[in-house]
């Protein structure tokens, strides 16, 4: 029991002296938060009021219209992040009038179909790549299919042009 009394009353005081630190450290913590608090709003105060000085050193729209003249945009364009101002050298360039030649279809024969009584043809513009599958009657770009036969067809355009595209002999035994 002497033991345990002698290991008893240090812990006691031990566990006071926690307390005590405790207790006393606290209000210590308050301080020191409040003191950090305003110190990180008075460095906040000097940051906005120099930030605003910049600003409005930076952006003296006042200055610019006082001047009311392209060299008092300069300045202003020269801090704008959009725009870069450049030498003081102006190209006029004259504009040259291009005349589009309008292209005339290159149009090439490539086949015939026979569908029981239908027949149609392939026929490949060759200016623009584009095909056309037609009957008799049937339109092909600006112009009509008059009459199809084994080896030609036969085309008229709107004007009265009349062409016929040939079909091309193949070679025996050369095939695409």
């Amino acid at each position: 029991m002497i033991k345990e009394k002698i290991i008893f009353w240090p812990l006691v005081a031990v566990f006071i002296g926690v307390l005590l630190f405790g207790f006393f450290s606290q209000g210590k913590k308050k301080e020191a938060t409040q003191e950090l608090l305003q110190e990180i709003e008075l460095a906040t105060k000097k940051s906005r009021a120099k930030k605003k000085a910049q600003l409005k050193d930076k952006w003296d729209f006042g200055i610019i219209k006082e001047q009311d003249a392209a060299d008092g945009y300069k300045a202003l364009l020269k801090r704008s992040p959009f725009f870069r101002v450049r030498g003081e050298s102006i190209v006029v360039v004259e504009p040259i009038a291009v005349k589009e030649e309008k292209k005339e279809p290159v149009l090439k024969y490539k086949g015939r179909v026979v569908m029981g009584e239908k027949i149609m043809v392939v026929i490949e513009d060759q200016g623009t790549g584009k095909s056309y599958f037609a009957e008799a009657g049937g339109k092909v770009g600006d112009f009509e299919v008059l009459r199809i036969s084994e080896k030609e067809v036969a085309l008229q355009k709107k004007g009265g042009e009349e062409i016929i595209l040939k079909a091309k002999k193949e070679k025996p035994g050369a095939r695409e």
